[in-house]
């Protein structure tokens, strides 16, 4: 499949979202192409999954007094704390492929799983959109299809600070009994915790493209964003900087 690659783009959680959304659109609208790109939060940031609801999920309090603000994603999932010194987020737009959902998700992981196992990690993945590295999760991801394209978009945590992560989260105690963890640490690792060192990011960004450029197996463009994509792009921010969205799901037209 022939594929653009998007090179990095360093933005708030408003922008960041505000494109991968507007890569969605123009597909479904047959005016984009099979895409993939990574880029990093600027400031750092939390995205809500679709259904989450902010009071519940998230310690406002925390995330105030550290900056951090949080916006609402289009696809669903957990929640994800976006750490410009530790995180990598990846995301792809491709044709939507009927059937088994968690099929789709394990193809389209399995260049982060090759690249992480280049690093020397046991990494595996874990149904129906996670990645583990021993029984610890060091990736997740999350969908949205459109008529015709589907966006996937999900993190790979090379240094995240777990601990901010774990005072953001409202943590059910008894979830966590269940999956045999005493804390939220026990669930989660970064490639800089089962390594002992940190990566670079750009370094890291490299491995991943040539892994997804084996995975796509076509002829690889690299280029930016279509006029049509930032004019989109630019007017989708408004949605992702309003309390109607973030809280309410009020702008979905999709």
């Amino acid at each position: 499949m022939n594929a653009r690659y998007v090179p990095p783009i360093e933005a708030d959680a408003e922008t960041q979202m505000a494109i991968d959304e507007a890569l969605l659109r123009t597909y479904d609208e047959n005016e984009g192409e099979p895409t993939f790109r990574f880029f990093r939060f600027k400031p750092s940031a939390i995205t809500l999954g679709y259904t989450q609801p902010v009071e519940k999920t998230i310690d406002e309090e925390v995330c105030k007094k550290e900056g951090i603000p949080f916006v609402r994603r289009i696809t669903g999932g957990g929640t994800v704390f976006h750490d410009h010194q530790g995180e990598i987020t990846y995301s792809m737009v491709v044709e939507k492929k009927y059937g088994d959902i968690e099929s789709s998700f394990k193809e389209n992981l399995q260049p982060i799983i090759n690249t992480l196992k280049e690093l020397g990690l046991d990494a595996k993945f874990k149904p129906y959109n996670d990645i583990l590295v021993g029984k610890r999760k060091i990736s997740g991801s999350a969908q949205r299809r459109g008529k015709k394209g589907m966006l996937q978009h999900g993190t790979l945590m090379y240094a995240t600070d777990l601990e901010k992560l774990s005072n953001i989260l409202k943590l059910d105690e008894e979830k966590l009994k269940k999956k045999g963890a005493d804390s939220f640490l026990d669930l989660v690792t970064t490639i800089e915790k089962e390594k002992g060192e940190k990566p670079e990011p750009d370094e890291l960004i490299e491995m991943m493209k040539e892994e997804y450029e084996k995975h796509f197996g076509g002829e690889i463009e690299e280029k930016g964003l279509s006029e049509r994509e930032r004019q989109l792009a630019d007017k989708l921010e408004k949605k992702y900087s309003s309390k109607g969205w973030t809280r309410n799901r009020e702008w979905d037209r999709y």
